[in-house]
C-alpha cells in the first residue's frame, strides 16, 4: 500500500515537472514573440491604423494625450501580438503535455484539433482585420460624421482593435472544439442541433458580459459570429460522421 502511494506521488511529481517545463517553454516562446512584435511595433501600429485612415477625412491624424501613453501602447501591443505570433508553438506545447495520457486513436484527433485550433486563431484574426474591422469602423463612424468632429486617440483605437483580435481568435476556436468533442464521442451533430437554441442564448449572454451590457447592438454584433461559427462546427461534426 505504501509502495503504491509512493508510486502515485512520483507520477504526480513527474506530471508537475512536465507541466512546469511546458509552461516555461510556452512563456519563452511568448516572450520571443513579444520581442519581435516590439521591434516591429511601429510598423504594426501603422498597419492597424490603415482601416481607420480609409474612413476618416484626409488631414485628421491620430493623437496621444500623455508622454508615457505611446510606450504603454507599444508594451500592450507587443504582449498581445507576441501571443498571436507564438500561438502555434504554445499550442504545440499543450499538445506535447496532454498527448502521453491519450489513446492512440485519441492522439490522432487531438493532434488534428490542435492544428485546427492554431489555424483557426490566425484565420479569425485575419477575418477580423480585413472583413470585420473596416465594416464596424465605418458603421460606428457614420453615426457622428455629419454633425461631429472625430478626434481619434491612439490608446483607445489600438485597445479596440486588439480586443477584436482576441475575441475573434477565441471565437474561431469553437468549430475546432466541437469537432474534437465529436471525435472523442462526447457529442454528435444531432445533440448539437438540439442544443442550438440554448447555445444562442449563451452566446448573447457572453456578448453581454464582454460588452458590459452597454449596448444591445454591440451584443448582436458579437453574438452573430458566434452563432455562425456554431453552425460551422455542426457542419464539421456532421462531415466527420459521414466520413466515419
Amino acid at each position: 500500500m505504501n509502495k503504491s502511494n509512493e508510486e502515485k506521488k512520483q507520477a504526480l511529481v513527474e506530471h508537475l515537472i512536465e507541466l512546469r517545463s511546458c509552461l516555461i517553454k510556452s512563456f519563452i516562446g511568448w516572450t520571443i514573440g513579444a520581442i519581435i512584435a516590439y521591434i516591429f511595433a511601429e510598423h504594426i501600429i501603422n498597419f492597424l491604423l490603415l482601416p481607420l485612415y480609409k474612413i476618416i477625412p484626409k488631414g485628421i491624424t491620430v493623437f496621444f494625450r500623455t508622454f508615457p501613453e505611446v510606450f504603454a501602447v507599444y508594451i500592450k501591443l507587443s504582449i498581445i501580438m507576441g501571443f498571436i505570433i507564438s500561438s502555434p508553438y504554445i499550442f504545440y506545447q499543450i499538445w506535447s503535455f496532454i498527448s502521453p495520457g491519450l489513446y492512440q486513436h485519441e492522439k490522432k484527433w487531438v493532434k488534428s484539433a490542435i492544428f485546427l485550433t492554431c489555424f483557426s486563431f490566425l484565420i479569425g484574426d485575419l477575418i477580423a482585420y480585413f472583413l470585420f474591422l473596416p465594416y464596424i469602423l465605418k458603421f460606428f463612424y457614420s453615426f457622428g460624421e455629419k454633425f461631429l468632429i472625430f478626434k481619434p486617440f491612439l490608446k483607445e483605437y489600438i485597445s479596440f482593435v486588439l480586443k477584436i483580435f482576441i475575441l475573434f481568435g477565441i471565437f474561431f476556436q469553437l468549430p475546432a472544439f466541437l469537432f474534437l468533442l465529436s471525435k472523442l464521442d462526447l457529442v454528435n451533430s444531432a445533440q448539437l442541433k438540439n442544443f442550438r437554441p440554448y447555445a444562442i442564448i449563451f452566446f448573447f449572454f457572453i456578448a453581454a458580459i464582454v460588452t458590459s451590457g452597454s449596448d444591445p447592438l454591440n451584443q448582436i454584433i458579437l453574438a452573430l459570429p458566434l452563432t455562425l461559427l456554431y453552425e460551422v462546427g455542426i457542419i464539421l461534426v456532421r462531415f466527420g460522421e459521414i466520413k466515419k
